[in-house]
């Protein structure tokens, strides 16, 4: 359940394209937690949906997005991170099978299934998503074909 959670977050926070929703109520339980987990933490942000609650904020000069479930527990931890900084093995298959593309995202999730990776690709024609999630290479997560407007 937290990963389907996580992965949903995910998705809507980092890739979303979706109409904004006004927020919950962010509630307390996630905010102790969250003072707990990362007392060190600066320029704290919170955010809200109806499955989750969301802390933006800056440790160790580093953005980080912490995810908590409204009874207090983090589900995962998402920061950006740059290609030099993936396993040897990630970065050279992107290199050979997507060498016509730049990376427009790329971030490390850890949560207490361990962690993974999401990339976001692009190329004049497509943007593809791909993540580790639940494997140790890349699997696509989703495609969309770029839209021309002439």
């Amino acid at each position: 359940m937290k990963k389907t959670i996580l992965s949903i977050a995910i998705a809507l926070t980092v890739f979303s394209t979706a109409f904004a929703k006004a927020p919950e109520k962010v509630n307390d339980l996630a905010m102790a937690s969250f003072r707990k987990d990362f007392h060190n933490a600066s320029e704290v942000k919170w955010t809200a949906s109806s499955m989750y609650v969301m802390a933006t904020f800056k440790m160790d000069n580093k953005i980080q997005y912490a995810y908590y479930d409204y009874q207090g527990n983090l589900i995962g931890l998402v920061h950006h991170i740059l290609t030099s900084s993936l396993p040897e093995d990630l970065n050279n298959d992107i290199r050979k099978h997507y060498s016509d593309y730049w990376v427009s995202e790329l971030f490390q999730v850890s949560s207490d299934q361990g962690s993974f990776y999401y990339i976001q690709l692009k190329n004049a024609d497509e943007t593809v998503v791909l993540t580790t999630e639940g494997t140790d290479s890349w699997h696509r997560y989703s495609v969309a074909k770029s839209s021309v407007c002439l």
